[in-house]
């Protein structure tokens, strides 16, 4: 098995916003992160991260208890067991938002987007939907693993992605949820990023590779780095990071 070596993970509200529509979980037992971005303003968005997280989080202590647990949304043999999980985790944070948004009028609803990865065994399994987005750092060279759902693909302009990001899916949104999944082989040397579009939407890749590795192997280092690149750059949203070493 692959193991964990270190981790720093952090959700910050920005140089400009009072309130934080970002989150982040850590389940270091269930080897579980994700980063969440919630939209719908003040006192809707964060909620709606919260019932998000909330749920997926909860899903996945049930079925660490009970490893037989019921699939209630969606199985499918050709995925690993941990990669169901990750669907149907997304699949009941949505039902739980849609019934959230249902009767309340347009003004007060309220969507997530939100990339939640497993590692378990050599495999890493992601699950997104919305306009989080996944980077992996092997042997001097860092990939788009994940890439955000939004109007405008990682890599097609440079640096600046502002007001391109916004999401085209997201948990809460439309009835229906169609997340991306992958699943890919790790090892040992690699380091896996998760990042809310507050941190990569003015960075290109090239960026995030040097900024991995002018900061050594110091991952709070790297996040601190990030978060102030971008910034410098004139990012105003909030900002979530999770980086593991393995």
């Amino acid at each position: 098995m692959i193991e964990i070596e270190s981790y720093y993970a952090k959700t910050f509200q920005g140089p400009y916003l009072n309130i934080n529509e970002d989150d982040i979980l850590v389940d270091l037992e269930n080897r579980l992160f994700a980063v969440f971005d919630g939209f719908g303003g003040g006192s809707v968005g964060d909620a709606a991260v919260d019932l998000a997280k909330e749920k997926i989080g909860s899903f996945f202590s049930k079925v660490s208890v009970d490893p037989d647990a019921t699939m209630p949304y969606f199985f499918s043999p050709n995925y690993l067991l941990e990669t169901n999980c990750l669907i149907n985790a997304l699949e009941i944070a949505h039902a739980g938002l849609i019934a959230n948004n249902k009767n309340r009028p347009m003004s007060e609803r309220a969507g997530v987007s939100c990339l939640v990865g497993i590692v378990s065994d050599n495999i890493l399994s992601l699950a997104s939907t919305g306009n989080c987005a996944g980077f992996l750092y092997r042997g001097n060279r860092v990939s788009v693993i994940s890439p955000p759902d939004s109007i405008t693909p990682i890599g097609s302009i440079e640096n600046n992605m502002t007001n391109r990001t916004f999401p085209l899916s997201a948990l809460g949104l439309f009835d229906s949820l169609m997340p991306k999944v992958w699943e890919m082989s790790v090892r040992k040397g690699d380091k896996i990023c998760l990042f809310t579009d507050g941190v990569y939407s003015r960075l290109s890749v090239d960026d995030i590779k040097t900024i991995i590795e002018s900061t050594i192997t110091d991952e709070l280092s790297i996040v601190k780095r990030l978060f102030s690149v971008s910034n410098d750059r004139g990012n105003l949203d909030n900002q979530s990071a999770i980086v593991i070493s393995l």
